[in-house]
């Protein structure tokens, strides 16, 4: 039976970790102030990209367009044309938000007897690895619905780049090592982004012309020239080959979604996360509003009360949301049923009597390991506001860093391994593999309103890490009125969701940084809750990087870039 920590056990914990925080040696983040329009990416070359869009009387859909594509190029280890996007965007005529859900789609004859024996490997790496990327389908969606500008102006940006070559630098370069085999293993992959068969070297320029001329086709047609015509022949027949079911039927028929997003009330703002098959956003939104229903106030440090909060209410969280949220009709129902406050007071109450320490709370979501449980789940993201008030929080996705590592010849497009992200033994899952199906995401871009206006955007890269970093900088920023500056910078921590049912339930990872009798502290401090610890480099490999605008009032804004990857802010 799940028992309360005493409160002195809290009292105390909380007391000996507050010099966690305020020993750790906190990221950096770029904080940049605007008055007119705002951006941040994940790439400079990507911000430089959006910033002229806005510059130049552009849309914020406008701008995220020129600035996706172009993250697609200069981060072609975290996304691009091959691979799945979702798009959170407030209009500011309407004052609505909208989800564009444009994940990854598995082949028609997909069969799924056939795919869960596959070995892990094949389900990994790969042409049989493959789902029909939703990217392209998504940025021209949003277009046609918000841009203003000419649709071929805003990919030539990631055109004239993929012509000219990426630099690496030495945080590329170290998102880049880890994948040096499996990019060998395709000769095209192995030319288009090894040099001499090794990782590039810091300061390696490295063109693409064969994707300029991908971009070239998709600047002429639109989505048309990606899912029809030689781009898809191209992919079709590389994938054929290699014994994938994909179709030009498959990519002819893709679409991508609006739908329309979670969201809750949180302090005073109105948050939005993304929609099922998703279970990044009503994570997210569930662990906020129950948090404050609780009644009890948010630390103002991310100390081991804070971690302890939360981490009960993720570990009430995991299992429902593992049983119930994918690509199946009824799982908006019920994110609609959990997020209802009368539901979230029962799962705070249900939290506060949770021992961590005991196992087997409700878990029979055991075995289904996929891929964006893995440290290198690849992701990139981008934030944008203008002049107008409109607002886009953009996640896209490889799924894995360098997807499934093939690229079709002739096009220069890494593809996803999104397939991966399946569950292959866990038969009764809703996100069982099958065909014509989109397997479910962590991805949870944020937009906040306050009074029907925009108040926040924001998102960030790390498989299963970005749900719990999120609701970490959404508390601290909205909750506890932190600068989002200093919610993006302070030390993240991590709940594990089990995935086999030999790991424990309450592992918690704890970002270095701290001196080092300061982190056996905290570790003490959180042990003697019942959790159990593990330390992860304060790097963007495991918990990311990210970035986000902020409005702080009238023709004040905000834009913060996360320095544990390659982010840039700007604006005016």
């Amino acid at each position: 039976m799940p028992k309360p920590v005493s409160q002195p056990a809290i009292a105390a914990a909380a007391a000996c970790a507050l010099a966690w925080a305020a020993a750790w040696q906190p990221a950096w983040a770029e904080s940049v102030g605007a008055q007119r329009w705002a951006i941040a990416t994940g790439h400079p070359t990507a911000t430089a990209a959006g910033l002229a869009v806005l510059r130049d009387g552009g849309t914020a859909i406008d701008a995220a367009v020129a600035a996706s594509l172009t993250l697609g190029v200069a981060e072609p280890y975290g996304s691009g044309l091959g691979g799945k996007l979702v798009l959170l965007y407030y209009d500011a005529a309407s004052a609505e938000v909208t989800c564009v859900e444009a994940l990854c789609e598995s082949p028609e004859g997909l069969d799924a007897e056939s795919f869960t024996d596959l070995p892990s490997s094949a389900r990994k790496y790969g042409y049989q690895a493959v789902a029909v990327p939703g990217l392209p389908a998504g940025l021209h969606a949003a277009h046609q619905r918000w841009g203003a500008k000419p649709w071929a102006e805003l990919v030539r940006p990631a055109e004239r780049l993929a012509r000219e070559g990426i630099l690496v630098d030495e945080t590329m370069r170290g998102l880049w090592s880890p994948h040096q085999k499996d990019l060998a293993a395709d000769a095209q992959a192995a030319r288009l982004y090894l040099v001499d068969g090794q990782t590039p070297p810091v300061g390696a320029r490295l063109p693409n012309p064969e994707l300029a001329e991908t971009l070239a086709r998709y600047a002429a047609g639109g989505a048309d020239g990606f899912y029809t015509g030689e781009t898809a022949r191209r992919i079709v027949a590389a994938a054929q080959a290699a014994g994938s079911p994909l179709t030009l039927g498959d990519f002819a028929d893709y679409r991508a979604e609006f739908v329309e997003p979670l969201s809750v009330n949180y302090h005073g703002y109105r948050v939005y996360s993304s929609p099922p098959p998703l279970t990044g956003g009503v994570t997210v939104l569930a662990a906020l509003r129950a948090a404050e229903l609780a009644g009890a106030p948010l630390p103002s440090e991310r100390n081991a009360a804070y971690i302890d909060r939360f981490g009960r209410l993720l570990r009430a969280i995991y299992p429902p949301v593992t049983r119930n949220v994918a690509d199946t009709p009824d799982a908006m129902a019920y994110c609609r049923r959990l997020l209802a406050d009368e539901a979230l007071k029962r799962l705070a109450d249900f939290a506060q009597q949770i021992d961590p320490a005991e196992e087997d709370l409700d878990a029979p979501f055991v075995d289904e390991a996929t891929l964006d449980d893995a440290p290198a789940a690849g992701t990139t993201h981008l934030t944008v506001i203008d002049s107008q008030g409109n607002m886009a929080s953009l996640t896209q996705s490889l799924s894995l860093h360098f997807g499934a590592a093939v690229v079709p010849p002739g096009t220069g497009v890494l593809l996803n391994d999104s397939l991966s992200n399946f569950a292959t033994n866990w038969t009764a899952s809703p996100n069982y593999a099958g065909a014509a199906k989109r397997a479910r995401s962590t991805v949870a871009p944020v937009i906040a309103t306050r009074d029907g206006l925009p108040a926040l955007a924001m998102g960030l890269p790390g498989g299963q890490r970005i749900p719990t970093m999120t609701l970490q900088i959404v508390a601290d920023c909205l909750g506890a009125g932190a600068p989002l500056g200093e919610a993006f910078a302070r030390p993240r921590f991590h709940l594990r969701r089990p995935t086999s049912s030999k790991q424990p339930e309450n592992l918690i990872d704890l970002e270095e940084g701290a001196a080092e009798g300061e982190l056996r502290r905290v570790r003490a401090a959180l042990a003697d809750l019942g959790w159990q610890t593990s330390l992860k480099p304060a790097t963007g490999l495991y918990f990311g990087g990210g970035n986000g605008v902020m409005v702080l009032g009238r023709d004040r804004l905000m834009a913060v870039a996360d320095d544990r990857r390659t982010n840039h802010a700007a604006g005016d």
